[in-house]
Formats: structure tokens, sequence, C-alpha cells
């Protein structure tokens, strides 16, 4: 039987995306899928195996970064090192879901969320993820995707968020999923209701820029059972939880030049839709009149390019529902 490795190339949510292509791989060629994760601790994948990438691991390894047809067809009996976050989408669309399905989180960290929703479960739930670290602020006025190639999202954004749902939904409770320590975030617990985990990670290894005091695992699954998202564009890890496990989420998320005194915001709804689509949604826009600061046109009803997935929503979110739970069943 060939082997198939992945290995800690990237955060824990991007290695997620590659598992549709490497079951696709096993689906056509028999391949047996060894992941070399510390995560393996917290959660499982059926029908693969933990395993170490040495240096007889990689020998004579074929390493694929960027798969499409051609290469796929090419892969029948080779051993591959698999560090490709898409591939064909004819093969890939149909079992993503599928796959998806395989990944359980242990009993321990299940509980544990299950345990912090327990107390508001007749009350809403909206999520909030704020990526830092290796996504950075070029300009804390404004909110930009253009100066990065990974740009994080201002503080004072989700703060106006937030008061805006607040402000529509008055027992509203929010749930805070982030990079480095959800306490240091002063502000929003000053001014509002949240909800945080209290299960400390052990992972240090991807260096301070991917580092949290929270289990990452853990905070994803926590994060996916909230039915609406202040999400973070392009993050795989939002993607992951509004997308792609538990139930279908809604995102808010900020439209490129947004400012303190106007936080634009938009709505995107993409469950079952694969990383590439997502990252696109949050990558358009550039082209705009509002991506250097301008307001958006009174008869737009769309960001970015044409066929955007991002819909411009209203300031005091119409038509967005507020009302739902968090939904920890499918854990």
């Amino acid at each position: 039987m060939p082997k198939l490795y992945i290995d800690e190339f990237v955060g824990i949510t991007n290695r997620l995306e590659t598992l549709p292509l490497a079951f696709a791989i096993r689906q056509a060629y028999g391949h047996e899928i060894i992941l070399d994760w510390h995560e393996l601790d917290s959660f499982s994948v059926d029908d693969t195996r933990r395993g170490k990438v040495r240096l007889l691991a990689r020998l004579g390894a074929m390493r694929i970064r960027n798969c499409d047809e051609t290469i796929f067809a090419s892969l029948k009996d080779k051993k591959i090192i698999l560090r490709s976050l898409n591939g064909p989408a004819d093969r890939l669309d149909p079992i993503y879901m599928e796959v998806a399905s395989r990944i359980h989180l242990n009993h321990t960290l299940a509980s544990a969320i299950r345990a912090m929703f327990a107390p508001v479960q007749n009350r809403p739930v909206v999520g909030v993820h704020i990526r830092h670290g290796d996504y950075v602020i070029t300009d804390e006025s404004v909110y930009k995707i253009t100066d990065a190639e990974w740009p994080a999202v201002p503080v004072w954004w989700y703060e106006k968020a937030m008061a805006s749902i607040a402000a529509k939904q008055k027992d509203v409770c929010f749930f805070l999923s982030c990079t480095g320590d959800p306490a240091a975030y002063t502000t929003l617990h000053r001014n509002f209701d949240i909800l945080t985990l209290d299960t400390t990670s052990p992972y240090t290894y991807k260096g301070p820029d991917h580092e949290s005091r929270v289990n990452p695992v853990a905070d994803l699954f926590a994060l996916a059972c909230c039915p609406v998202i202040l999400a973070t564009p392009i993050s795989g890890y939002s993607h992951w939880a509004a997308n792609v496990l538990g139930s279908p989420s809604t995102c808010i998320v900020p439209l490129p030049g947004a400012t303190p005194n106007h936080p634009m915001k938009g709505l995107v709804k993409l469950y079952g839709s694969r990383l590439p689509r997502w990252r696109s949604a949050g990558r358009e826009g550039s082209d705009d009149p509002f991506a250097s600061g301008q307001d958006y046109l009174p008869h737009s009803d769309k960001v970015g390019k044409k066929g955007s997935d991002t819909v411009k929503i209203s300031d005091d979110l119409e038509g967005v529902d507020l009302t739902g739970s968090a939904n920890t069943d499918w854990l």
C-alpha cells in the first residue's frame, strides 16, 4: 500500500484542508494516510493513522504543493508528502463534507465546550474570531486587504460590530476565540458578556505568531457551535468553524475601507464550500471605491468583483438572525 504523509507545514485548519485531497488520492489509488500532527491528542481522523515524517519517509517521496488533474493522474503507487490545500474540484467538491465528518473531537474537550455553553443554552450566542499573530494590521485607522498577504481585522471593528448586535439583541452573549490570550481583550470583556474556554493549549511548536492560551482545536470546535460568527476574512480557521464543522454559521465580516466611524459590514454564507472560495470572498473588494476608504455606492449590494460571495449589510444588521443559541449536539 503506497503511503501519503501530511506534516505540520502550516497551521491546523490549513492542514485539515489537505484532507479532502488526501482522501481523493486514497479513493483513486489506495494510499495509506499518515498524519504527523501534534494536535492528534485533541482530535482524531477516521481511516488515518498517526506517524512521523522522518528521513526514511522523505526519501523518494513526491512532494505535492499544488495539485491539478495532470499531477493527480500521476500519483498511482507514489509515496507522497502532501502540502496542497487545493486540487481538482470535480474530485474534491463531492467528498469535502464527508471527509469533514471523519474528524472527531476528543470527549474531554467536547465536554468542556458543552459545560461552557450550558449556562447560556437559552440565550443568543455570537462567535467572535480575532486572528492576529501571523495576520497583521498595517493601518489601525482602516481595514485594508491590499497592504498585507494576511490582513488582520482591527479590534475596534469587532467592538463596533458587537455593540450593534448587543443593541439589537439585548440578551446576547459572545464566545471569543482568538490567537494569544483572550483575557488581553479587556475592552471587550468590560463592555460585553464574553465566554471563553478554559482549556489550556499544550502546543507551542509553531512559535509565538501562532500561540494561543486556549487549546486551538477546542476553540475551533466551540466557535463552530455558534450560529453567527464575527469572522476574520481569508482565515482558514474562521472558514472551518463557519462553513465546515457543525451546523451552518452566518459570517459577518468587515468590508475593505471600514473605519471606526463607518465600520462597514458584509455577510458571507458558504457552508459546504471549500477554502479557496472563502479566501476569494475575503480578498475581493480591492478594485472597489471603498477599498481606499470611500463609501459604498448606494446601488451596490455586492462586495468586490462581479459575483462576489460577500453581500453588504446595513449598520443595524437588518435581516440578520441573531436569535440563535449555541448548538453542541454535533460534538
